[in-house]
C-alpha cells in the first residue's frame, strides 16, 4: 500500500537515486493494478459518467504495442486487494470511505479520482487478448512481485513506494518516470527505447553506508498500516539530518539508522526510546515488517512457465477454494471477491459516481450476489468443514450470511446479506460445479437473471449476457430506466461494436461521433448517472456469475458495452427531441445492430413494459405550461417518431426529418451557454420527496407510452 513519504524524498531535486535508462530488450515485471490505475488517469479518461472503456482499452493497447516495438516482454501481475490475514481491513474500510467522499466529489462537479467499476475486467480481458502474460495473486501482490523480479532478474515497473525497500538487483521503475509514450531510437544502433528512471536499493543504501535490511525498519516508522506507531514516529528524528536537507524527518531517520549493522541492534535501540506499555507492540510490529520484506521464493514464476498450480497458492485460509476455482483465479478469469465471500465472508463493494440521495446502485444486483453467496457457502458437508476451520468467526455471523460493505448516504456501512439456494441450485457443490452439465450451469443464470430458456435461440450468442443483464435492470432497477435510458444504452453498444471497424466503414459512426465530441463538457443528470451506475453493478455480479458457473453463455467485450460522456449525451439530445435518424445513418449496418438489439430487449421483458415505462421526455415536457397530464396520458407519438421506422422491413429516406432535426440541434447549440463546465444540482431532501412523490412508479397510467 506503500509508504507514507518515501517516494518523494527519493525523488527530490536534491538527491540522485534515480538514474536514466534507456530501457528495452528486457523481461519486465509490471504492477498490473497500479498500472491501470495511472494509465486512465494520466490519459484524462471519463470519471463522472462511468467511464470511457473504448478508450482506456486503446491506451493500453499502445502502450503494450510501444513495449514490443523495444523487444520489452511483460509479465502483468495483479493483486487481487483482498487482505486474507485481516490485519489491514481498518486501513482498507478507511480507503473506501476516501472513496465515497471522491464519488460524491465528483458527483457534486468537483475534481477527484475514482476508477470505474468494471475498469480491472477491461484490463484482464484485453491482456488475455493481446497473449500479455497476466497472473492474479491470491493476495497481497508485492513480496510475490518482488520474488518474479528476483528470479527472472528483471526490473519491475509500479508507483508503489514498497518496490524502493525490495532489495532485487535488477532494480525498480516508477511509472511516473516510464516515458512510454515517447519511443526513443538509438542513433548508433537504430533500436527502439524507452526513457526511464531507474532504482536500486544497493545503490540508495551506498550514499548512506547503511545495510539494506534495515530499510524495514524505516517502513515501520513512516507508515503501519496494521498500527500506528504515532510515538516513534514524533521522536524527533529532524535532529540527526543535515542542515539545509529537504524531507528533514526521513533524511534524519535513515542517517540514524546508519549506524547499526543491522535491524536487531535497530530495534533494540528503538525499545529505549519508547515507553514500557509499547516496547512488546513495536517489538512484534517491527519483527513482522522485517519478514514481509525479505525475498521469498514465490509462486508466480512457476505458474508463468507451466500453468500448474503451486501447493503454496493453496495453502492457509485459502485452502477452503477447490482447485478448478484457484486456476481461473490465478488466470484473472475468476473475480477475486469470492475468496472475501469464502475466507471472511465479507464483500468490500465498489463505489461509484451516483445519486448519493439514493439507496447504493449496488443493492440493484444484491439478488445476482446472493446466488453468488450460496453456490460458494451452502454447498457440500465438506466445504462447510473446511470453512469451520478457515474462517475467522465474526461476532454473530452465521456461515449462511456475508456482510457488505457499501455506502449508506456518504458513510460507509455494512448489512448483514443471506445467501440463497433457488430451485436450480439445490444440491450444486461448489467442489464439482464446474462438472454439471451446461443446461444445468445455464439455467442457474437464466433464472437468477429471469431469462426464460425459450428466448435463447432468439438471441445470437455474443449479445446474450449483455441482454439478459439489461433485461434484469429494465425490472429491477430504482429509479425505473425510461425509455430515453434504454434507448441510450443500446446506442452506447452499438457505438461499442462499430467503433473499432476498419475506417472505410467508420462513416456509418459519424453521426455518433459528431454527438461525442460535439461539446467537451456535458451536464450530469444525476438520475441518468445512478441509473447507469446500476446497469454496471448487475453486469459486474452477472459476470462474477458467469464465471462461477464456467461461462455457460459467451463472455462480451466489456470495453464495447458502455461509454459514459456517450450515452448520457444521448440520453440528453432525445431529451430535447432529436430523433434516431440523426445519430444513425439510414439503412447501414448500425441501424440494423440498434433494431436488433431493441427487439431483443422487446422479446425478453414484453411490449405491454416497455409501453408502461416512462418516456424519460417529462424533463422537455415540463417547460411547456400549457400542457397538462394529470389523468391522462401523454401524446404516444413523442418517442415513436424517434424509434418507430425501426420496426419497418423497408427504411425509406427521411431527408425532411434529417433537416428538421439539423435545425434542432443548431437550436440547441446557439442555447448553450458561454461556460461548457460541468452543471450539476445536487437536490434536498424535500425536493426529492416532491420528485418522488409524482413519481410514474406511483401512478404507471400517468406516463403510459405505446409503440409499435
Amino acid at each position: 500500500m506503500g509508504v507514507q513519504g518515501l517516494r518523494l524524498f527519493i525523488e527530490s531535486s536534491n538527491r540522485n537515486d534515480l538514474r536514466s535508462w534507456a530501457f528495452r530488450d528486457s523481461r519486465l515485471i509490471i504492477d498490473g493494478s497500479n498500472l491501470y490505475y495511472t494509465l486512465y488517469f494520466d490519459c484524462n479518461l471519463d470519471q463522472m459518467h462511468g467511464g470511457d472503456y473504448d478508450a482506456f482499452e486503446e491506451t493500453v493497447i499502445l502502450f503494450f504495442e510501444n513495449l514490443r516495438d523495444c523487444d520489452i516482454h511483460p509479465y502483468v501481475v495483479l493483486d487481487d486487494g483482498a487482505d486474507h490475514t485481516d490485519k489491514k481491513w481498518d486501513t482498507v474500510k478507511k480507503r473506501k470511505q476516501e472513496k465515497i467522499n471522491a464519488a460524491f466529489a465528483l458527483s457534486a462537479g468537483k475534481r477527484a479520482k475514482v476508477l470505474p467499476i468494471l475498469i480491472q475486467t477491461v484490463f484482464t480481458q484485453l491482456l488475455h487478448k493481446l497473449e500479455i502474460p497476466i497472473i492474479q495473486c491470491l493476495g497481497e501482490a508485492d513480496c510475490e512481485i518482488a520474488a518474479l523480479a528476483k528470479r527472472f532478474n528483471c526490473p519491475v515497473l509500479s508507483n508503489d513506494s514498497d518496490f524502493y525497500l525490495f532489495n532485487f538487483t535488477a532494480g525498480f521503475l516508477p511509472i511516473t518516470h516510464f516515458l512510454w509514450k515517447n519511443v526513443e531510437v538509438n542513433r548508433r544502433t537504430n533500436r527502439k527505447f524507452i526513457q526511464a528512471k531507474h532504482f536500486t536499493v544497493g545503490k540508495f543504501c551506498e550514499s548512506f553506508r547503511m545495510n539494506p535490511k534495515l530499510l524495514p525498519v524505516l517502513a515501520t516508522i513512516l507508515d503501519n498500516d496494521y498500527v500506528k506507531l504515532h510515538n516513534i514516529k514524533s521522536l524527533g528524528w529532524e535532529k540527526y539530518s543535515m542542515p539545509e536537507t529537504e524531507h528533514t524527518q526521513i533524511h534524519g531517520m535513515l542517517n540514524w539508522l546508519s549506524q547499526f549493522p543491522g535491524p536487531d541492534e535497530a530495534v533494540s535501540a528503538l525499545l529505549e526510546l519508547t515507553s514500557n506499555e509499547e516496547k512488546t507492540l513495536i517489538q512484534e510490529e517491527l519483527s513482522q515488517r522485517i519478514k514481509e520484506y525479505k525475498l521469498i521464493s514465490g509462486y508466480l514464476a512457476q505458474f508463468f512457465q507451466s500453468k500448474t498450480i503451486p501447493q503454496t497458492a493453496s495453502t492457509g485460509p485459502l485452502h477452503v477454494l477447490p482447485e478448478w476455482t484457484l486456476s481461473l483465479l490465478l488466470e484473472g478469469k475468476m473475480s477475486s471477491s469470492i475468496i472475501d465471500a469464502l475466507v471472511h465472508q465479507r464483500v468490500s463493494l465498489t463505489v461509484q459516481v451516483e445519486d448519493f440521495q439514493l439507496p447504493c446502485s449496488s443493492e440493484t444486483s444484491r439478488p445476482i450476489r446472493q446466488v453468488i453467496y450460496g453456490l460458494l457457502l451452502l454447498g457440500e458437508e465438506d466445504t462447510a468443514d473446511k470453512l469451520e476451520l478457515a474462517i475467522k468467526p465474526l461476532t454473530g455471523t452465521r456461515k449462511n450470511f456475508v456482510e457488505e460493505y457499501c455506502r449508506h448516504q456518504l458513510k460507509l456501512s455494512s448489512q448483514k446479506v443471506e445467501a440463497i439456494k433457488t430451485s436450480v441450485t439445490e444440491g450444486l457443490q461448489l467442489e464439482t460445479l464446474w462438472k454439471e452439465p451446461h443446461n444445468v450451469r445455464l439455467q442457474v443464470l437464466l433464472e437468477t437473471l429471469g431469462v426464460s430458456s425459450e428466448i435463447l435461440r432468439e438471441i445470437q450468442p455474443d449479445l446474450q449476457l449483455q441482454l439478459f443483464v439489461t433485461r434484469y435492470w429494465l425490472v429491477n432497477a430504482q429509479p425505473p430506466p425510461s425509455q430515453v435510458h434504454l434507448w441510450g444504452l443500446l446506442l452506447g453498444m452499438v457505438f461499442g461494436q462499430f467503433s473499432s471497424t476498419p475506417k472505410k466503414q467508420k462513416d456509418m459512426l459519424l453521426n455518433l461521433k459528431k454527438l461525442q465530441t460535439g461539446r467537451k463538457r456535458i451536464s450530469l443528470d444525476h438520475e441518468t448517472a445512478h441509473l447507469y451506475s446500476q446497469w454496471q453493478s448487475c453486469l459486474k455480479w452477472s459476470l462474477c456469475l458467469n464465471h462461477l458457473l464456467c461461462c455457460p453463455v459467451s463472455e462480451p467485450e466489456v470495453a464495447r458495452l458502455y461509454r459514459g460522456k456517450l450515452v448520457h449525451q444521448v440520453v440528453e439530445e432525445l431529451r430535447r427531441g432529436i430523433t434516431l435518424h440523426s445519430l444513425l445513418v439510414r439503412g447501414s449496418s448500425t441501424e440494423l445492430l440498434f433494431k436488433q438489439l431493441k427487439e431483443a430487449i422487446v422479446s425478453l421483458v414484453g411490449k405491454d413494459f416497455i409501453k408502461k415505462m416512462r418516456t424519460g421526455l417529462e424533463h422537455r415536457a415540463a417547460g411547456k405550461t400549457e400542457r397538462n397530464y394529470k389523468g391522462q396520458n401523454p401524446p404516444v407519438d413523442e418517442l415513436n417518431s424517434c424509434f418507430g421506422h425501426l420496426e419497418c422491413k423497408d427504411i425509406d429516406d427521411c431527408e425532411d426529418d434529417d433537416d428538421i432535426s439539423g435545425k434542432r440541434k443548431t437550436k440547441s447549440r446557439d442555447q448553450k451557454t458561454e461556460n461548457p463546465e460541468v452543471s450539476c444540482t445536487i437536490r434536498t431532501r424535500h425536493k426529492a420527496k416532491e420528485r418522488n412523490a409524482d413519481h410514474p412508479s406511483k401512478n404507471p397510467r400517468k406516463e403510459a407510452l405505446s409503440i409499435p
